[in-house]
C-alpha cells in the first residue's frame, strides 16, 4: 500500500467517528502515528526498523497535506 493510500485510508477511519469533521480526523490519525513512531524507536534499531520508520514518516506527511 503506498504512503498516501495508508494516509487516506487512516483518515477516513477516524472520519466516520468524527461524523465528516476532516481536522479532528486528521489529528486524531496523527496521534495514532506518532504512537506508532514512539514505538519503533524503542525498538531495534535494524534495516527493517529503519525502513518502517521512514513508511509511517511518509504516511505522516500524506496525511498532512491531506
Amino acid at each position: 500500500m503506498t504512503t498516501k493510500d495508508k494516509a487516506i485510508e487512516l483518515v477516513n477511519k477516524y472520519l466516520q467517528i468524527y461524523d465528516g469533521r476532516v481536522a479532528q480526523a486528521k489529528r486524531c490519525a496523527l496521534i495514532a502515528i506518532d504512537e506508532i513512531v514512539e514505538h519503533i524507536n524503542e525498538l531495534d534499531d535494524s534495516e527493517w526498523y529503519s525502513a518502517m520508520k521512514q513508511y509511517i514518516h511518509d504516511v505522516k506527511q500524506e496525511i498532512e497535506k491531506l
